[in-house]
């Protein structure tokens, strides 16, 4: 199997498990919050560590390889900040809303709800796919494996917590499943842009890898933690957020 067949497999399946998450939902009619808040931390947790270990020290290791010494390192920096300027711009012009927190943007109004909260789990996954597949862009498949191992296990909890949100806005729950895995199949299309990108030239890893670091970091600084702290559960956000750092450092080590 080739490198590039292994990256859109593993990125399918990453983007299939928020539809693997949301299955709960017609077995169980509500989670408590406290409940939910350990799994949107053990999210964040998980992004947290990949988006170092797995993409911005590995871009710092690949511009060693091909840049100056005193250019590897602005050069992978400067990636950090793009990616996170990137994202947003493009958080400032796509219309969506959040779940919990009060919407952070202007737009028109008539789009339902549903369809704004959409949007946002969209441009929330795009970063995820493009994380992985530029993972998968290095010389070997060990790093982005282990970055699409853990976007899989942090999309469950995600999935869950996106279907009960739209069934809170009067979504069926066939409908709020099928969305919640619609909404991951962004993150293969991503990931495909993502390993293009990181493939053209030796020059363009370290670029691509910290391109993909500053994305992952915006949809933990913005999405996730003012959620994630918002409603009093800080505790059991904490531990969420422990579990996966514990979770994403052990994958990274054995894989």
């Amino acid at each position: 199997m080739t490198i590039t067949t292994t990256a859109i497999l593993a990125s399918i399946l990453a983007g299939l498990a928020t539809g693997l998450g949301a299955l709960p939902i017609y077995f169980k009619k509500e989670f408590s919050k406290q409940s939910l808040d350990v799994g949107i931390g053990f999210s964040a947790g998980v992004m947290l560590v990949a988006s170092f270990l797995s993409l911005i020290l590995p871009g710092i290791e690949e511009s060693q390889k091909v840049y100056s010494e005193l250019l590897s390192l602005p050069i992978v920096l400067a990636s950090i900040l793009a990616g996170y300027l990137f994202i947003i711009f493009i958080h400032e012009f796509l219309p969506h809303e959040h779940f919990i927190k009060e919407t952070d943007m202007q737009h028109n109004r008539k789009v339902s709800r549903v369809y704004l909260i959409v949007f946002a789990i969209c441009l929330h996954n795009f970063p995820e796919g493009l994380a992985v597949g530029v993972g998968f862009s290095g010389d070997a498949q060990g790093g982005g494996i282990a970055l699409a191992l853990a976007i899989a296990i942090q999309n469950m909890p995600e999935g869950l917590v996106v279907a009960f949100g739209l069934l809170s806005e009067g979504a069926s729950k066939n409908r709020a499943f099928f969305i919640a895995l619609l909404s991951g199949l962004v993150e293969p299309v991503a990931a495909f842009f993502g390993f293009l990108s990181a493939s053209i030239s030796a020059y363009s890893l370290p670029v691509a890898l910290g391109f993909a670091g500053g994305t992952m970091l915006f949809v933990i600084c913005q999405e996730m933690l003012p959620e994630l702290f918002r409603e009093g559960h800080e505790k059991n956000a904490t531990l969420g957020v422990i579990i996966g750092v514990l979770s994403m450092i052990s994958i990274d080590f054995y894989l």
